[in-house]
């Protein structure tokens, strides 16, 4: 991925095994992002690329300390500059500027922060730290997101010379010290080190183990360890049967990863041995084998030597044909999406990256010169991912404004005021266009806080909302992030009754001693920790008027026992869980979850111009699911318990609309925006002083 081949000549010494191994690697990335059934494995292309760019970046230097005496750090990444900038760049511009034309605003702010990381070459970190955010986890996929590979690659290509520089240093006056020994033992330890943190950290924290760089070093390293016994080896004839059937075998391994491999194969890992190992077995024995002429077949050398472009052009396509067809992609997208990948690659590889590449002109430029153009073109995109933000933030400052006049003033119907669900609703035509908070801002319309989460932690945080002292009622909220998206309603709730509230959240986790699904061991032990420590506090609070819970029906379904079914699972979770607090004298008072919306409402959202219309709301049967366990938990613990059900807030008989009143309903397809949640305060305050009044308290 990260270098085109030289352009073939009879005469040359072009690796065409190499040259076959990119076509592969990038026609199974390719056809994976475009027909995943087909080739489950595909993604494994990546690691691929990793380990050719070790190979060949570890030998050029190699050679050049061999050769000089010496690594010339500037001259080495101005090479790397001329080759990976001009594709690079121009990508990033085009698929900028297409976010720009095509995308809703509500993609805006993801998309351009992930430009900007993709530009400083930080992407895979951005993902990263996505992937552990709750509040990120449900973004789209962008169409920079593919740059989270190179963005690894840039980074090996920075540590790996500054390491030989720096063991050169040191090691200077050892007489056993030669670059490639040298190189061959830092390498190794970095596959040791680098493949025992990869498994650990893939079991703990998968999503951080997938872009992590530590996490993939051993794939580069070890195709620099291929490099190291290439340069020290010498082919003997009597050996030459092994060689050929080893790159063979390599070549099987990487097949097989294809089919073997699939999306729910925890990765990297130990999974990764298997197209790692093949990928090195064919760079260090396939020089001399059969794979040179499979390479050196005109239709497998022209798409390796097309290969980086492809892999730059053709992501941006999978993820923006959508968005501008308003549909999903079809057999006719898919095969434009591919013709358009191939066209653009071969236009971007034969009239701009290399003409750049072999002028003489651009070739004599000196690193100081490659700098400056390098941050001119860098300076430009993040320029244009800046541009994003900023619009975006205009049209955020101008809903807010507006949103804070119509709180403060006495607009009825807004929001949960509609009574969609009532027989007698209520309907304003000043909100028919109004759709607050904007689709763009949604996501950040939350008023959770660390001191009321625990995220992927054991610790029991609680704040509290109301008065500290006098107050009426005292209640405590807990349970997962559908609890915690109420927290606006709740401190409306404990301002307008003078009640003290309590909420505790945890991500994923909610009071039940059913086993739940989880995607980690590490997630499975803070989780039961945390309802430990939600048992014990509750028991050192007889105070208590009443615990409130609630939990997602979507996410973290229980496991039931052999025999069992999910559905009688849920309820004996949350019948035991709840009882360790009604044994106390502490009484339960249930909430059903919220309905979802549709998995791309804020994208819906923001294409919607005018009165606000029904095209992005669901069907009520499918917002709701179809077994919450809460009602049935609450039959079982009787006068102990009681259900509160705000679906009709939500929803009429047969819909659950996107925008209630004026007010976007959702932050993302699961959680509520705290503006509704606010808006429903007077509702759920209600509802819960009529369950304590008939519970006694």
């Amino acid at each position: 991925m990260s270098e085109l081949p030289r352009r073939p000549r009879r005469s040359d010494a072009t690796r065409w095994d190499v040259q076959g191994l990119r076509a592969f690697a990038v026609l199974a990335v390719v056809v994976y992002h475009l027909w995943p059934n087909r080739l489950p494995g595909g993604f494994v292309g990546v690691d691929v690329f990793f380990v050719i760019s070790g190979f060949l970046i570890t030998g050029h230097l190699l050679r050049e300390q061999a050769t000089t005496g010496r690594i010339a750090l500037g001259r080495f990444w101005a090479r790397r500059a001329k080759r990976l900038l001009p594709g690079a760049s121009l990508t990033l511009l085009a698929t900028g500027a297409a976010v720009l034309v095509l995308v809703p605003s509500t993609l805006w702010g993801q998309y351009g922060r992930e430009l900007i990381a993709s530009t400083l070459y930080v992407q895979n970190w951005q993902l990263a730290s996505d992937s552990v955010d709750y509040l990120a986890s449900d973004n789209q996929p962008s169409p920079f997101q593919h740059f989270w590979s190179l963005s690894v690659e840039e980074q090996f290509y920075i540590a790996l010379p500054v390491l030989l520089v720096a063991l050169a240093v040191l090691l200077r006056r050892a007489r056993w010290w030669t670059p490639v020994r040298t190189a061959r033992v830092l390498l190794g330890a970095v596959v040791v080190v680098s493949l025992v943190w990869s498994v650990v950290e893939t079991r703990s924290a998968p999503g951080i183990a997938y872009f992590s760089t530590a996490t993939r070093a051993w794939e580069f390293a070890l195709g620099g360890v291929a490099s190291t016994v290439v340069l020290s080896s010498r082919v003997r004839p009597a050996t030459r049967w092994i060689r050929t059937g080893g790159a063979w075998l390599g070549a099987a391994l990487l097949v097989a990863s294809l089919v073997v491999i699939s999306p729910a194969t925890p990765f990297p890992g130990t999974a990764a041995l298997l197209p790692v190992a093949g990928a090195a077995l064919v760079v260090l024995l396939g020089a001399r084998s059969g794979l040179q002429a499979v390479g050196r077949l005109a239709p497998v050398a022209f798409v390796g030597r097309i290969s980086y472009a492809v892999y730059l052009w053709h992501w941006p396509g999978v993820v923006l044909l959508p968005i501008a067809t308003g549909h999903p992609l079809g057999t006719r997208d898919e095969l434009l999406v591919l013709l358009g990948t191939a066209l653009l690659a071969t236009v971007t590889t034969l009239l701009v990256e290399e003409p750049l590449r072999f002028s003489a002109r651009f070739r004599s430029l000196r690193p100081r010169r490659v700098a400056v153009w390098g941050a001119v073109s860098t300076l430009l995109v993040v320029a244009l991912g800046g541009s994003t933000l900023g619009a975006l933030q205009v049209q955020q400052a101008q809903a807010a404004a507006f949103q804070r006049s119509l709180e403060r003033g006495d607009v009825p119907c807004f929001g949960a005021a509609a009574r969609i669900g009532s027989a007698d609703p209520c309907a304003d035509p000043r909100l028919a266009d109004v759709r607050v908070p904007t689709p763009a801002a949604a996501a950040e319309d939350d008023v959770n806080r660390d001191a009321c989460w625990s995220n992927t932690t054991a610790a029991f945080n609680v704040c509290t909302v109301g008065p500290r002292t006098g107050w009426s009622k005292h209640i405590a909220a807990i349970g997962d992030s559908h609890n915690n998206a109420l927290l606006s309603a709740y401190a409306a709730i404990a301002e307008q009754r003078n009640w003290r509230i309590d909420v505790a959240g945890h991500i994923g986790c909610y009071l039940t001693t059913a086993v739940q699904e989880a995607p980690s061991q590490a997630y499975t032990d803070s989780c039961n920790a945390w309802k430990q420590s939600a048992t014990t506090w509750i028991a050192a609070h007889p105070d208590l008027d009443a615990v409130v819970v609630t939990h997602a029906t979507t996410k973290s379904p229980v496991v039931p026992p052999a025999g069992t079914s999910v559905e009688q699972a849920t309820v004996d979770g949350l019948v035991g869980a709840w009882r360790s607090a009604t044994d106390v004298g502490v009484p339960v008072i249930a909430i059903r979850d919220n309905p979802v919306a549709r998995d791309d409402v804020m994208t819906c959202l923001g294409r919607m111009s005018g009165p606000t219309t029904t095209a992005c709301d669901v069907p009520r049967s499918e917002a709701l699911a179809s077994f919450d366990g809460s009602e049935q938990a609450v039959r079982e613990l009787g006068d102990r318990a009681r259900f509160v059900d705000l679906t009709d807030w939500y929803c009429t008989a047969t819909s659950c609309p996107a925008v209630v009143g004026g007010v976007l309903v959702h932050r993302d397809p699961t959680h509520l925006t705290a503006t509704f949640a606010t808006t429903l305060a007077p509702y759920l305050g209600a509802d819960l002083a009529r369950a304590l009044d008939s519970l006694g308290r």
